[in-house]
C-alpha cells in the first residue's frame, strides 16, 4: 500500500507541475490567437480551453492525492488514470512528442502502477 500511495502522489505532483507548465504558456497562446484571423468565438474558445486543461489537471491531482489514502480507491484511481492517458493519446496525435505529452504519459503510467498495487476493495 505504501508503494502504491507514493506512486500515486508522484503522479499527482507531475500532473500539478504539468498544469503549471501548461498555464505558463497562456499569454503567448492568447497573443498568437488574438493576432490571427480567427473568429471571436474561436479566439475565446481557445483561451478558455487552454486554462480549462490546466485547471482539469490541478483538480485531478488533488483528487488523486485524496484517493491515495483510501483503502477502497483502486477502481477510482484506475478510472482517474484514464484522463491523463486519453490526454496523452490525443496530444500525441495532434501535437506529437513534447515535454507535455511525456509528463502526462509518465503520470499515467505511475497512476496505473499505483492503482494496480492498491488492495482490492472487499465486498
Amino acid at each position: 500500500m505504501k508503494t502504491a500511495r507514493w506512486l500515486i502522489i508522484a503522479a499527482s505532483v507531475i500532473l500539478f507541475a504539468t498544469a503549471l507548465f501548461h498555464a505558463s504558456g497562456y499569454n503567448s497562446v492568447a497573443r498568437a490567437i488574438e493576432a490571427s484571423n480567427a473568429k471571436p468565438f474561436l479566439i475565446s474558445a481557445v483561451k478558455g480551453l487552454w486554462l480549462m486543461f490546466s485547471i482539469h489537471l490541478i483538480i485531478l491531482s488533488l483528487v488523486l492525492i485524496a484517493l491515495s489514502r483510501g483503502l477502497q480507491a483502486k477502481r477510482l484511481v484506475l478510472l482517474c488514470a484514464l484522463f491523463p492517458a486519453a490526454d496523452t493519446a490525443i496530444l500525441l496525435v495532434f501535437a506529437g512528442v513534447f515535454a507535455g505529452t511525456i509528463m502526462l504519459a509518465v503520470a499515467s503510467l505511475l497512476l496505473i502502477a499505483g492503482g494496480l498495487l492498491l488492495p482490492q476493495a472487499s465486498s
